[in-house]
């Protein structure tokens, strides 16, 4: 019984030296003397719940138990979602088709007007101030374009949009970073509609690559026509060439032959000319011979070699004389 007895006197103590430490720990929360900032964070400090217009930069900052306490904002850029209907509140296209789409705006508080916010602006007015402007923003921008020319222009639908939500939200304490445009839509109707159209255009491309085909192909073909003809043209031209220079070998072997059979003709006259005078001199030296020897057996006396004897004048040839 001793020992229940004292085992039931501890209880209380532990129950209530664990309410002591639980309040020790809340009173040391409350009445913490400091408050750290991050590096991602931008804080004002209250005074009995009147913020100072000093903005407090990353680092720890002391305050006053009780009568100050330190509310910090994040500077990193923060996404908003936007959803633009396909119903009466959706967007006008130039050509009346209500188009819907989404976008999502990154946004950031802007750390020089710290002040501004915690005196001006909830986050709740903040985002509803951003799809405000985006909605108004993106519906005018819409409206100059048909729903065609929407997808091959997103990007510079998106930058017109960020430039006119900027110049709506200049006097806010926010910065617009980045908008993206995604998921641009439309009716049942007008998709039904849009792929009809999509397929007759895609008909009607299909028809011009055919004709475009047959156009190529006749090109080829006309091409090589004339690749053809100019090569026959060519062959020509180089048989032509061919003869003539064939024609001119055959006229210049001719005329070769021609003047080898002339020098040899007049190789040959020379050389008959050559024997004649050869013949003559040689008949001349035999009568010279002759003479010679005449001369040697001469007496002295002078004896015509023809006397005529006959009264009619008739001549008698005389024996010459003799030794």
């Amino acid at each position: 019984m001793s020992d229940v007895a004292e085992n039931q006197s501890k209880m209380p103590r532990l129950v209530k030296l664990g309410i002591g430490l639980f309040l020790l720990i809340l009173i040391l929360f409350l009445c913490w003397p400091v408050k750290v900032v991050k590096a991602t964070e931008r804080g004002i400090k209250y005074t009995f719940g009147k913020p100072d217009s000093s903005v407090l930069l990353p680092g720890i900052h002391a305050r006053i138990p009780f009568a100050q306490s330190v509310k910090t904002w994040s500077i990193v850029p923060s996404k908003l979602a936007i959803d633009i209907p396909i119903n009466d509140s959706g967007a006008i296209s130039k050509d009346n088709q209500i188009i819907g789409a989404r976008l999502v705006v990154y946004w950031q508080y802007d750390e020089d007007r710290i002040y501004d916010i915690a005196t001006g602006y909830s986050e709740k007015a903040i985002h509803d101030l951003l799809a405000s402007d985006a909605n108004s923003s993106i519906k005018t921008v819409i409206g100059s374009y048909t729903i065609f020319d929407l997808a091959d222009n997103q990007s510079i639908i998106g930058d017109r949009v960020t430039q006119l939500i900027r110049t709506h939200l200049a006097t806010r304490p926010i910065k617009i970073t980045q908008i993206n445009i995604s998921n641009f839509d439309w009716s049942k109707e007008f998709d039904a509609q849009i792929n009809a159209t999509m397929k007759a255009a895609q008909q009607v491309r299909e028809a011009e690559q055919r004709a475009n085909i047959a156009e190529q192909e006749s090109r080829r073909q006309v091409i090589e026509s004339q690749a053809k003809a100019q090569a026959e043209i060519a062959a020509a031209e180089g048989r032509l060439k061919t003869a003539e220079l064939e024609a001119q070998a055959r006229i210049t072997r001719a005329a070769g032959e021609r003047d080898a059979k002339i020098a040899e003709g007049e190789g040959i006259q020379r050389y008959n000319s050559l024997v004649a005078q050869n013949l003559n001199v040689e008949i001349r030296l035999r009568e010279l011979e002759i003479e010679l020897e005449k001369a040697k057996r001469w007496d002295g006396r002078q004896v015509p070699t023809y006397v005529p004897l006959t009264p009619s004048g008739a001549i008698v040839t005389l024996p010459s004389a003799q030794q």
